[in-house]
C-alpha cells in the first residue's frame, strides 16, 4: 500500500501571536490567513480523488474550506489531528505562560514533560500514526491532504525522521506550510518540510 500524504498547517489566524489558542480560543483566519490558505490551494490543486482530513478546529475548517472549494475532494473532520489538549494553559498569554515554570518545563524537557491535560507528545504521535494507519488501509493508494497544527505535524515527522522528540525545536512548521511524506511498504519518505505558497 502506498499513500501520498500532504500535511498542511493552517494559516494564519487572530492572536495566535499573542496567546495559546489550544483547544479553547477557537480564532477565526486573519485577513493574512485567508491569502494564504487560498495561495495554497493553488499550489496543491486537489483533485476529485483527494481525501481532506481536518482537525475540528475553526482555523484549520477555513483553510481546508478554501482548499476543497477548487474541487471536489472529500472533507472529512479527524479528532485525532486535532490541536494538542493544552488544558488550562489555552487562552494564556505567552508573557503569562512564560512565568509558568511547567510551562517552561514542557519548552525544555518535551520529551518527558506533559501539558496541565497530561497530554504529552508520545501520546500525540501515537494518535495521529494510528489514524493514518487506518486510512491507509481504508484508502491505499487514494493521496491525502491533512490539514492540522504543527505540534501534531512534528511529532509525525519526528517519528519518521527516527528523531528524538527533544529536537523538535530544529522543525520550523510555519502557518500554512506544506509538508510532503510518501508511504510506502518499504516505509516512509519525507519528500518536503514547511514549505510556503507565494502570495
Amino acid at each position: 500500500m502506498t499513500n501520498d500524504l500532504v500535511f498542511v498547517r493552517h494559516a494564519t489566524c487572530e492572536r495566535m501571536d499573542e496567546m495559546l489558542l489550544g483547544r479553547t480560543i477557537d480564532a477565526p483566519l486573519a485577513a493574512i490567513g485567508v491569502r494564504e490558505a487560498e495561495a495554497m490551494a493553488c499550489v496543491l490543486a486537489p483533485t476529485s480523488e483527494t481525501l481532506l482530513v481536518v482537525s475540528p478546529r475553526r482555523r484549520a475548517q477555513q483553510t481546508a474550506a478554501a482548499i476543497a472549494a477548487r474541487s471536489q475532494c472529500e472533507l472529512v473532520t479527524a479528532c485525532d489531528i486535532d490541536e494538542l489538549d493544552f488544558g488550562h494553559w489555552s487562552g494564556q498569554t505567552f508573557d503569562e505562560l512564560a512565568r509558568d515554570p511547567a510551562w517552561r518545563r514542557w519548552n525544555e524537557q518535551r520529551d518527558s514533560a506533559a501539558t496541565p491535560a497530561g497530554e504529552r507528545i508520545r501520546d500525540v504521535q501515537a494518535r495521529v500514526l494510528r489514524h493514518l494507519h487506518r486510512l491507509s488501509e481504508a484508502f491505499p493508494g487514494r493521496p491525502m491532504i491533512l490539514v492540522t497544527h504543527a505540534e501534531v505535524i512534528r511529532a509525525a515527522l519526528l517519528y519518521w525522521l527516527q528523531a528524538p522528540i527533544g529536537a523538535y525545536q530544529r522543525l520550523a512548521i510555519s502557518p500554512a506550510s506544506i509538508s510532503r511524506v510518501h508511504l510506502s511498504e518499504w516505509g516512509p519518505r519525507i519528500d518536503a518540510i514547511n514549505q510556503r505558497a507565494s502570495l
